[in-house]
């Protein structure tokens, strides 16, 4: 059984990204969590996966507020 701090990362992940399968493992390459099968449709983290998963998503969004600000100096000094 799937704890809920595990379901609700995987929403998590779902609404960052659509899985992306090799079509064989049930391992999403983009983050590396487990999907809900090979060609899997949605992520489905395992409890153990709670902290790496977590990390991966909050290091998304630094590099995401990183490039924003990039974006917004380079349009300041145009």
């Amino acid at each position: 059984m799937v704890s809920v701090e595990a379901s609700f990362l995987g929403i998590q992940l779902d609404e960052h990204h659509d899985p992306e399968t090799n079509g064989r493992m049930s391992v999403c390459r983009r983050c590396g969590s487990l999907t809900d099968g090979p060609t899997g449709l949605h992520h489905t983290p395992t409890d153990g996966q709670l902290s790496r998963s977590t990390d991966w998503l909050s290091a998304q969004a630094r590099m995401k507020l990183i490039e924003r600000r990039r974006s917004l100096a380079r349009s300041d000094r145009a």
